[in-house]
């Protein structure tokens, strides 16, 4: 075999490298953010507040309008509380949910009157229970963001997050209450409701130093159809600290307003009022 000369050997070197010039390679597409997924569950410490309202019969009407107070159902009780929080860029989907429950709570009446279509003498004891459910889907957009300082292994010393929230809340309320005279059931009155309204809101998360987060949400909404409505309007405060990015510790205060209406009178079932108290639980990261 003849070898082929040095000069032609070169312009076929040179002409390689001026196609590869020519027809760069693709570059390498950068990875698009990942999921994450954040669990937080709590018990909250809470206690229930407003006014209730009993369906009565025709007739009798709905009675008097009565305060959690008034049946003995505001003591704080321990309740389970949970956020599912869904995570890739400046996106958030977050679902909520607890769950609350009361059993014979009795309050001695001072006088006579009615409560739906039960009437009591003064002496006797009202003896009244609720449960209370309620269950959120939203989702957010950080549609604000600043960080600053550095922190020597990576990450900012400060990065505040402003984010726009809405989605649907569902409330599904039940009371009950017997009438007690001389140790026996002399009456019963009870309803419920189950009603879901849209809402919107905002959420600022603070970070500092990678290891405590502050987190401030307000959100408001409702929802009116005639004889079924309901709102809530919600604010709460959470601080967390987390000594390592899979799992963490949080406490905060939470105040939910709420209202449920069904019917009308008088078989109408109303109530107004809210939940609030102090809450404390961990949190999980994948």
């Amino acid at each position: 075999m003849r070898s082929m000369p040095l000069a032609s050997l070169v312009l076929l070197v040179a002409a390689a490298g001026a196609a590869a010039q020519d027809n760069p390679e693709s570059p390498i597409a950068p990875a698009s953010d990942p999921w994450t997924l954040k669990f937080e569950p709590a018990a909250w410490y809470l206690a229930v507040n407003g006014n209730i309202r009993l369906p009565g019969a025709t007739g009798a009407g709905n009675g008097e309008t009565y305060t959690a107070g008034d049946l003995n159902l505001d003591s704080p009780r321990l309740s389970p509380f949970g956020e599912l929080q869904i995570r890739r860029g400046d996106w958030r989907i977050s679902i909520e949910g607890l769950g609350f429950s009361t059993d014979d709570r009795g309050a001695v009446m001072g006088g006579g009157g009615q409560i739906g279509g039960a009437t009591f003498a003064t002496g006797d004891t009202l003896r009244s229970s609720m449960d209370l459910v309620t269950f959120s889907v939203d989702g957010a957009y950080a549609f604000h963001r600043f960080e600053g300082g550095e922190l020597a292994g990576g990450g900012s010393k400060v990065r505040s997050t402003l984010l726009a929230l809405g989605g649907v809340r569902a409330l599904d309320v039940s009371i009950d209450t017997q009438v007690l005279s001389s140790g026996s059931v002399s009456g019963t009155a009870g309803g419920d409701a189950m009603q879901a309204h849209p809402y919107g809101g905002l959420r600022w998360e603070l970070d500092l130093w990678e290891k405590f987060t502050v987190d401030l949400v307000g959100a408001v909404g409702g929802l009116d159809m005639g004889d079924n409505e309901s709102w809530s309007a919600d604010i709460w405060v959470g601080f967390q600290w987390n000594p390592t990015p899979y799992l963490g510790a949080q406490v905060g205060y939470r105040q939910l307003l709420m209202g449920v209406e069904r019917g009308a009178a008088p078989g109408e079932f109303a109530w107004q009022g809210g939940i609030a108290g102090v809450y404390a639980g961990v949190t999980l990261r994948f």
